[in-house]
């Protein structure tokens, strides 16, 4: 037998209903901010996720999936979405022209990583970016978004975790301070952290490993080194919070795993997904257009993992719902059912029967099987009478219509105009 490869999933229907009710709420949320959809493709040029999220990090270290093309160009599977968005916006000249720009997608994500609980090598997410506008309005409302979608999904035990770690001109004395207090303490260092320490000491603060945590809280703080201006572009957004009741904890040593982050940065994190206990993050990333090649613009955005939800969502039971199926008894009846499946299928209503139906026991398992909300049931004497049998699954009732009533019958009680 063929097996699938490590880290990466079928998702059969018993779990499908869950999983677009996810995408389905982020898309009805999205869509009540203005923001518009964007299919982005799976694979890019290495060079845009090496240039955009960072050499030194380790995503572009150890975990992309890279490979030759036949021309012998470098490709990647890409393994986060806002470096192909940004890459996307500049290339499409008629977007970047434009004073503001609020784009939303989701799809799957591949990176090479230890296959465990949250975290696989092909994982979903949702996001969002907004370009073209430094007003912190917008970083409330990309945290926002999220914070409304996670309340229409039902997820309430998380914290919103926010700090901001400026620009690149008032970081680098941070920087050049975080470097200083990891040099005392190398020998406690992971082999990794280690390494970063020279190519990029922000990143020490993101290490997972359990002595690197403990290490990281005695480290130099950032808000100590914020200039004017990203001090108060914290504070207006942080007000916005509070003005419109989100709450948050301020952790001035959260910077994110990846490097085209400015100013603002934010995780959503949980106690309910062990060491994976973020299920969506994201923040400011003013320089990065311009790394792509495009003219000066500040945007900002989030993603969020659809896997890493829905195990928050376990206790949630979401079905999807067969309008009608057809209940039918004898060879005379299976033209007309066939017929009539057309018709329901036409007028926008659901339906399945069994060409090889043996007996209405079976049929109406079959039924049940697949929650549909109503039998429709055609017997010897309704197949001579010219009527049908509409039997409400849920509560048992059942009502005898004339043939030429099926269709709108069983609309109005759809709900269906």
């Amino acid at each position: 037998m063929i097996q699938k490869p490590p880290g990466v999933e079928d998702i059969f229907p018993d779990r499908i209903s869950k999983f677009n009710h996810i995408i389905h709420t982020a898309k009805e949320v999205f869509t009540l901010y203005n923001y518009r959809e964007v299919i982005l493709p799976i694979m890019e040029y290495t060079e845009v996720f090496a240039r955009g999220i960072g050499d030194a990090t380790d995503i572009v270290t150890k975990e992309m999936f890279t490979f030759e093309d036949r021309g012998g160009r470098s490709l990647t599977l890409r393994p986060e979405g806002t470096a192909s968005m940004v890459r996307a916006y500049v290339e499409n000249g008629e977007y970047n022209r434009l004073a503001l720009c609020k784009f939303f997608y989701h799809g799957p994500m591949f990176r090479a990583e230890r296959p465990q609980k949250g975290r696989l090598r092909q994982f979903n997410q949702f996001g969002a970016e907004v370009f073209g506008s430094d007003n912190p309005w917008y970083d409330f409302e990309i945290i926002s978004l999220m914070n409304e979608i996670a309340r229409r999904l039902g997820i309430t035990e998380y914290n919103l975790l926010i700090n901001s770690i400026g620009c690149p001109d008032c970081r680098k004395p941070y920087v050049g301070e975080l470097f200083n207090y990891y040099t005392t303490h190398v020998n406690e260092l992971c082999d990794d952290c280690k390494k970063r320490l020279h190519t990029n000491p922000l990143r020490l603060l993101d290490c997972k490993v359990e002595g690197c945590i403990e290490l990281k809280q005695n480290a130099p703080k950032i808000n100590q080194y914020l200039c004017t201006s990203c001090n108060e572009h914290f504070h207006q957004t942080i007000n916005l919070l509070q003005q419109h009741s989100i709450n948050y904890i301020h952790d001035p040593l959260l910077v994110r795993g990846l490097d085209y982050y400015t100013k603002t940065t934010f995780e959503f994190v949980t106690t309910k997904l062990g060491g994976q206990n973020a299920f969506a993050a994201g923040g400011r990333y003013n320089n990065l257009v311009e790394l792509f090649g495009g003219k000066p613009t500040p945007a900002v955005g989030f993603a969020a993992g659809i896997e890493r939800i829905e195990l928050l969502l376990e206790q949630l039971s979401v079905k999807e719902y067969l309008d009608v199926y057809i209940v039918y008894s004898g060879d005379n009846a299976l033209p007309f059912v066939m017929q009539m499946a057309e018709q329901l299928r036409r007028d926008n209503i659901s339906c399945d029967f069994d060409p090889h139906a043996k007996g209405f026991k079976t049929q109406f398992k079959r039924a049940d099987r697949e929650n549909a909300r109503f039998s429709l049931i055609f017997g010897e004497d309704e197949v001579k009478n010219n009527t049908a049998t509409i039997k409400d699954m849920s509560s048992g009732e059942q009502v005898t219509v004339k043939s030429d009533v099926i269709t709108t019958f069983l609309k109005e009680k759809l709900g269906k105009s």
